[in-house]
């Protein structure tokens, strides 16, 4: 299984000195301290100035893919300004499913913003730029006004005979009340009777949303059996928009 990994670092960390140098190191490993994935990322600062701005602004990121079999695993992210000296790590636990074991399932949601200050990426991910209006981001705040893109897979093992699968996005506000709502129906057939998934891509408008926190879900069920379903959600918030 493929998992993407995006980091994004401040650009007020960063020294943007012409022909510096950022370095960063990422590598998953397994329950038992076997290394499974990872790389390196080299990016030196020639930033144009329009560029420099955007960094300064909204941060530099960096998408990258890792093939990783089902299991558990510990991500180590380490970064470093060989010029200006700043350094950083994270760790994040992480659990890749397997997705052609369960009748149906749903992968995590990759969510971009199209009026949110973008920052600079580093390292564009080629299935993700045919399917979303920008890059994604880890942003969970936006503002008012706004509006989000999202991408997700769709794994249906439901039967090999035809049928259809329901995909909904909703969007539901800390009072429990939905507040967006929108659906569509795929066929079986698209898979060609291949492993696989739908790729769903849906926008939600933020205009009409009140300032506070809300659950963005999705949800697929399946048509076929016994209405197999499986879902994600994303906790985010609407603040006001900049005066």
């Amino acid at each position: 299984m493929a998992e993407l990994e995006w980091v994004e670092v401040s650009g007020r960390d960063l020294n943007l000195a012409s022909n510096g140098v950022v370095e960063l190191q990422y590598m998953a490993v397994d329950v038992r301290g076997k290394i499974r994935g990872g790389d390196t990322n080299r990016l030196t600062l020639n930033l144009r100035p329009d560029t420099r701005a955007r960094v300064e602004e909204a941060g530099l990121r960096f998408l990258n893919r890792m093939e990783l079999p089902p299991g558990r695993y510990q991500v180590r992210v380490a970064g470093h300004d060989t010029v200006g000296g700043a350094a950083g790590s994270v760790v994040y636990d992480l659990e890749v499913p397997d997705f052609y074991k369960v009748p149906i399932s749903v992968s995590g949601v990759v969510l971009t913003s199209l009026a949110s200050p973008q920052g600079a990426t580093a390292k564009m991910d080629d299935q993700l730029k045919d399917v979303l209006p920008a890059p994604p981001i880890g942003e969970r705040t936006f503002r008012k006004g706004d509006e989000l893109a999202l991408f997700a897979e769709v794994y249906d093992n439901t039967s090999d005979k035809p049928h259809a699968v329901d995909i909904a996005t909703t969007v539901i506000a800390d009072d429990g009340k939905v507040q967006f709502t929108s659906a569509e129906e795929r066929a079986s057939s698209e898979l060609q009777g291949q492993r696989g998934g739908y790729g769903y891509v849906a926008r939600i408008p933020l205009s009409d949303l009140q300032p506070g926190l809300y659950v963005l879900v999705v949800e697929a069920r399946s048509r076929a059996g016994n209405g197999a379903a499986s879902r994600r959600e994303v906790q985010f918030r609407v603040i006001e928009p900049a005066s």
